[in-house]
């Protein structure tokens, strides 16, 4: 199988996984009064666990061994801070198609990034299926008036700290082991996530009514773990098989898959428009797959 399209399966294994973690997240916050910045905790927590034993097996000192610690602190600091901006829209009950469709701008961002920083080969065939699966993430569910108030500005600016850590992920790819990159994520993440944890009330829920930690939340916890174990290891092999610029376009995948998990669970409504914005993303997506395997 080519190069290209490994890259093309990995990232719509990603988008897959965080579509399953878009739903999850805002359904902990539903069901449980438990605080975003712990949810958040909870969930590389535990996806630091489950990856544990990889680390193990390919060796503690190989996994750790870089000469550019400082660009893997950026790399998660960037990470944090879009974690933390969306889980908040999340857990505000922010619409995940409209918030979704706000996060669609990350893969122009990190394309646009990819060709002025990475130096990487940015073709009329590569730009325009860019442009194109941004226009039909747009006609999907286009972010409505009514919700643009301050709470989109979140998912908008997640959007571009995640270009960012993209774009730092293909940086280091050549440069250092796929697990080197899962494995500083994870243990730099788990202070930083603690502190902005230990500021935040555990609970969101009404004081005096206390809170029960639960085996049910820890399992709806655990599997939001999982998940993000899986599509953070899925996002790194997807940038060491392809380029940036044409493995981006295949991120727009998660719109349709999170607007249809959101009307699967929550029963929010999917118009014509989803459809037209579907078919066009998907074509698109296989006529860039079609192209690149070619060459």
């Amino acid at each position: 199988m080519q190069k290209s399209v490994q890259g093309a399966l990995w990232m719509i294994a990603t988008g897959v996984a965080f579509a399953a973690i878009n739903v999850i997240t805002p359904f902990i916050s539903g069901q449980y009064p438990i605080s975003s910045e712990w949810t958040a905790f909870f969930q590389y927590s535990f996806a630091f666990l489950f990856l544990f034993p990889m680390f193990l097996k390919a060796g503690l000192k190989r996994v750790a061994t870089t000469q550019r610690f400082w660009i893997h602190l950026l790399r998660i600091l960037a990470a944090i801070v879009g974690v933390q901006l969306w889980v908040k829209a999340l857990s505000l009950q922010f619409p995940i198609g409209e918030g979704v469709a706000l996060l669609m701008t990350s893969p122009l961002f990190a394309s646009i990034g990819a060709a002025l920083f990475l130096k990487e080969k940015a073709t009329v065939t590569r730009i325009v299926v860019t442009i194109i699966g941004f226009m039909g993430a747009m006609l999907i569910l286009s972010p409505s008036y009514q919700t643009m108030n301050y709470i989109a500005f979140l998912p908008l600016a997640a959007a571009l700290f995640w270009a960012i850590y993209s774009l730092l992920i293909k940086y280091l790819t050549d440069k250092d082991h796929p697990l080197t990159l899962l494995f500083y994520l994870y243990l730099l993440m788990f202070p930083i996530n603690l502190i902005l944890a230990l500021t935040s009330n555990f609970s969101h829920g009404i004081a005096g009514l206390g809170f029960e930690f639960t085996l049910e939340l820890l399992g709806y916890l655990l599997t939001l773990g999982f998940l993000t174990m899986v599509a953070h290891f899925t996002l790194v092999k997807a940038y060491q098989a392809a380029d940036a610029i044409y493995v981006q376009a295949f991120d727009y995948i998660k719109l349709p898959l999170n607007t249809l998990l959101g009307f699967i669970f929550f029963g929010w409504a999917v118009g014509t428009q989803f459809w037209i914005g579907a078919i066009i993303m998907i074509a698109a997506l296989l006529y860039i797959t079609y192209s690149e395997s070619k060459k």
